[in-house]
């Protein structure tokens, strides 16, 4: 009970052990897709960062690396991963709720939505993914419509 006692002097509540519920955590737009923050990098000493992404539909994020893993956990529907074999061609892994895909460092990855209906996943990685991601996304309510795909107009371009 004293070993307790002391831990609570040393951890302030407001610090301490907290939850995030459904919709809850800073929400950015970045490839015209979104991502909710459920853990950043302040929470965990920096070292890693949890973001959670609705994709809908015909959404997805291009091909790319980075310097560190990347782990991903699809929590409803199918989220499209591609990979490259070691033949240099591209493959495309389907991930269904409850399946876990790690994309190692520098490895190039890409995830699509190629279904008729919205997946939700996880991704995990260390607070550097969180510091660009950021840099590039913009802060948006989580409730707001998509961004279309279309074109503007001439008049909405003005």
């Amino acid at each position: 009970m004293e070993n307790t006692e002391q831990n609570l002097k040393a951890i302030a509540a407001s610090y301490g052990v907290r939850k995030l519920g459904p919709k809850e955590g800073r929400t950015i737009e970045v490839g015209g897709t979104r991502l909710t923050w459920k853990a950043r990098g302040a929470d965990t000493g920096y070292a890693n960062s949890i973001y959670e992404m609705d994709l809908p539909p015909g959404k997805g994020i291009p091909t790319h690396s980075h310097p560190y893993a990347e782990v991903f956990y699809v929590i409803t529907g199918h989220t499209d991963f591609l990979r490259i074999n070691a033949q240099g061609q591209e493959e495309w892994v389907r991930c269904g709720a409850g399946d876990t895909l790690i994309a190692p460092a520098n490895a190039l990855h890409a995830f699509h939505n190629r279904t008729d209906e919205l997946t939700r996943f996880l991704s995990s990685s260390v607070y550097y993914h969180e510091v660009a991601l950021e840099k590039y996304g913009q802060g948006v309510d989580i409730d707001a419509p998509l961004p279309t795909d279309k074109e503007p107009t001439e008049q909405e371009a003005q």
